[in-house]
């Protein structure tokens, strides 16, 4: 989720639902935080400042196993690619494409470890 106040966001999730909130600084600026179900992490309150051009909101994450034939779909599917980039999330230099959809809801397809077993 990408918000522009992520400390009263994830206070929500917390007082509402009873989760467990865990700060991540993501620089000087900027807080970002998981959110958990016991030992389990949820979702991400990710501050909006932290992802310029992003979109706002709930934004899932799906794993695909094969990225790059996933990404050469979305326009022929009716979607349109928003941004590609590589972040250091369950691995160094992990791909991820943020697409929309064609109801114009934003989803983000994530590379699957090559590493794991399926």
């Amino acid at each position: 989720m990408i918000v522009d106040k992520p400390e009263e966001t994830s206070l929500f999730y917390e007082k509402v639902f009873g989760f467990v909130r865990e700060a991540l600084q993501e620089d000087e600026e900027h807080t970002s935080f998981f959110v958990k179900d016991g030992e389990d992490n949820i979702l991400g309150i990710c501050d909006a400042g932290v992802f310029p051009n992003w979109v706002a909101g709930w934004l899932p994450y799906i794993d695909v196993a094969n990225f790059d034939q996933s990404v050469a779909q979305i326009e022929s599917a009716g979607g349109s690619i928003h941004t590609q980039m590589k972040m250091n999330f369950n691995w160094e230099g992990q791909r991820f494409c943020l697409a929309i959809d064609p109801s114009g809801a934003p989803v983000m397809l994530c590379e699957s470890n090559p590493n794991e077993e399926s």
